[in-house]
């Protein structure tokens, strides 16, 4: 397992540094210029000869400054997972996670002579208590983790500052995500930031998980190999959910809680699908301002695939139809556990609840359009994705942009290998396959602006929950809209153009 885990990372470090070389956003000018240095990775489990990129900042005595974090914390039980658990450690517990943010924290804190604190509030606090903070001007919060649905009030309001900006950041580097970076910049500004130093950026990656036996006990094809092939599609996952649902109960009524089903979906799926499929609801313009994208030809043979699974409830059960009866998500790790549905559609921090799951499972990219598509993409999920933000008021911006980039960079040599391969990989995960899909998925994430600022309330309201009210009118529903999200988009574009930085 010690071989897997070390390819694993090394393969997952290749990846990020062919992004960075590749990348444009965020490229020289705009980082600060840091002089990178590197080291040889001396983990024991590291590859021969592999190196360590590092900013090449050189220590700085900042008086025992309190560099203190924003973060969220989420009180209903459906959603508490996704609180923080990347930023702040008290001491080591023996727990990879909270021992690798402990030693990340301890090592920039001694670089630095700095204190790093949290300060948690609850979720829809997070963007008020920023938002107050501006306006008084108390420069009290030097990061804040900002929820990506909340993000456009306060970037609009002038509340954050540009990333691009921020002296000593360089976002170019592959401690950040490029994908972030490309997608969610705005008119050449960056207002949020996803990378290394957050595995909650991680949690919320989306993806598919399938039942081993029930694959086995109907002879299917193990779906690895569709994935390898290049054909994992739409249309196989329509065609494989097929033919497994039983009413195990014979009531002759296919209940959720009762029956076996070939998938389970929800909400999200179809926001998910769009971005798999290589499709987004917004785009951008050569001028780096989002653009209406939906309604192409391709975007309504990915609807068209949809409409199948979500009016097949035959086959097909969509969990968000049931919230309010009970915690559905829980009912949803049930159904995996009591081999009751062969696929899922999933956040990634769903299969850390899967660790007593007694029958093997396996876990998927999101599938693709078609075959001729190149790439698996894995969307980012704004409902529970996180990005790091820095207040407008910041009084020392250079502090902040050095030691947040030290942070991020010390990350991907700590956090992220704890995340990755020891949590995944190694806790939870069930087979060698596991290794290739995991690089996969976390290869080519992507952001749907559209999705993100739900511009017209069109993305994450009538997309959003079009399929859980089996209302799948996508056409229709656009036409209704397309004028009020291009009034948004002109709204934020004329409130960026007048900042002043």
């Amino acid at each position: 397992m010690k071989i897997i885990k070390a390819t694993a990372c090394f393969l997952g470090f290749c990846l990020a540094f062919a992004a960075c070389l590749s990348c444009s956003a965020g490229g020289e000018g705009k980082g600060g210029g840091n002089a990178e240095t590197s080291e040889t990775d001396d983990r024991p489990d590291a590859q021969a000869g592999s190196e360590r990129l590092y900013p090449g900042l050189e220590p700085k005595d900042f008086g025992g400054y309190g560099f203190t974090f924003l973060t969220r914390t989420i009180s209903n039980a459906d959603w508490a997972e996704y609180d923080h658990r990347d930023i702040y450690a008290e001491e080591e517990t023996g727990d990879a996670i909270n021992d690798a943010v402990y030693i990340r924290n301890r090592k920039i804190e001694d670089k630095y002579n700095i204190k790093i604190e949290e300060i948690r509030v609850e979720n829809p606090q997070l963007t008020s208590k920023t938002q107050q903070a501006v306006k008084a001007g108390d420069d009290i919060y030097d990061a804040v983790c900002t929820h990506l649905r909340e993000m456009s009030p306060l970037a609009q309001g002038g509340n954050l500052m540009d990333l691009f900006m921020v002296p000593l950041l360089d976002l170019s580097k592959p401690w950040w995500n490029q994908g972030c970076v490309r997608d969610l910049s705005i008119g050449k500004r960056l207002f949020v930031i996803s990378g290394d130093l957050f595995i909650l950026d991680n949690d919320s990656l989306e993806a598919m998980i399938f039942n081993k036996a029930i694959v086995q006990a109907n002879g299917l094809e193990i779906p690895y190999d569709i994935v390898k092939r290049g054909e994992w599609t739409f249309d196989k996952l329509i065609e494989m959910s097929k033919g497994i649902a039983k009413d195990l109960n014979g009531d002759g009524i296919m209940y959720i809680k009762d029956d076996m089903f070939g998938c389970i979906i929800q909400a999200s799926t179809e926001n998910s699908f769009i971005v798999s499929g290589g499709e987004k609801i917004c785009g951008k313009d050569a001028a780096d301002y989002p653009i209406v994208t939906f309604g192409t030809e391709r975007c309504y043979k990915i609807l068209d695939a949809l409409t199948q699974l979500i009016h097949d409830e035959e086959n097909i059960v969509h969990i968000h139809r049931y919230m309010g009866e009970f915690p559905i998500y829980d009912e949803q790790v049930k159904m995996m556990e009591e081999d009751r549905a062969l696929f899922s559609w999933i956040l990634m921090r769903i299969v850390e609840r899967l660790r007593g799951m007694e029958t093997d499972f396996g876990i998927l990219p999101l599938p693709k359009l078609d075959k001729a598509q190149k790439n698996y993409i894995t969307n980012n999920n704004p409902n529970t994705g996180v990005g790091l933000s820095i207040p407008s008021i910041a009084s020392d911006p250079e502090r902040t942009g050095m030691i947040l980039e030290d942070l991020c960079a010390e990350s991907r040599y700590t956090l992220q290998p704890a995340y990755y391969e020891i949590n995944l990989l190694g806790k939870y995960a069930r087979d060698d396959d596991s290794q290739e899909m995991l690089d996969i998925i976390f290869s080519e994430t992507a952001y749907d602006i559209g999705y993100v600022y739900d511009f017209g309330g069109f993305g994450g309201g009538i997309v959003l929950w079009s399929g859980t009210n089996k209302q799948t009118n996508y056409a229709s529903d656009f036409e209704k809209h397309k004028d009020r999200m291009q009034k948004d988009i002109d709204k934020m574009v004329e409130a960026y153009e007048n900042m002043e930085y």
